[in-house]
Formats: structure tokens, sequence, C-alpha cells
């Protein structure tokens, strides 16, 4: 795994383990930074727009294992190259896909650890 990048992973629990947004962000997050997930989110539930607020999953996901002091920053990019934090704006605008959501928020993610690291 060291030498796969949280996009990587993110992409392949995605893609291939078939979870939802949420669950590969926070599940790459959680592979890659080697820390725990324990006392956070059921992820489960926050695919396909279900995230509180209507957000986005991946960016949901990444908002909250982040490390702090980065989260309005990640939140910030995110929103930037997205056009919008909401799944339903993201998806009716076609600018981002779901693969390329949770790809922007696993390397969003990941700088925030390199950062920290």
């Amino acid at each position: 795994m060291q030498n796969e990048t949280m996009l990587d992973v993110a992409v392949f629990l995605y893609k291939k383990e078939r979870m939802n947004c949420a669950e590969a962000v926070a599940g790459a997050w959680h592979k890659v930074s080697g820390n725990n997930l324990e006392g956070t989110e059921n992820f489960s539930m926050c695919g396909s727009g279900r995230a509180p607020m209507g957000l986005c999953g991946a960016v949901y996901a990444a908002q909250i294992v982040s490390d702090k002091d980065k989260k309005a920053e990640l939140t910030h990019r995110f929103a930037d190259a997205a056009g919008s934090l909401l799944c339903r704006e993201i998806r009716s605008m076609k600018k981002l896909s779901c693969t390329a959501c949770v790809e922007l928020a696993a390397s969003l993610l990941e700088e925030n650890l390199e950062v920290v690291a």
C-alpha cells in the first residue's frame, strides 16, 4: 500500500469494491494514513446525496476525517473545483462525475496529510 496514493485507493474502493463515495474516501484515508475510523461517522448512509445537508459524500467524508486546521481550505478548494458542495447541484451541472468527486476529495485529503506529517 505504501506506493499507492489515497486517490488510487479511493478510486479502487469506489469502483471495484462498490463502496459509496463517502465510504471510499474515508476508507482510503484510513488505509493510507493508518488512522483509526472508530468514533467517526457511519459513512454507509452518506452516498448519493444523503450526507447531512445534501453534501457530496466524498467531501463530507474528507471534512470529517481531515485535520481541523485544514478543513476550511479543503472545503473551499473542493467547492471551487466542483462548482458546489451539494451532491445534486454537482450532478446537475455535470462539471464533475461522482468518480471525479471521489478523486478530488481524496487528493485534497492526501495533501492535508502531507502538510500535517
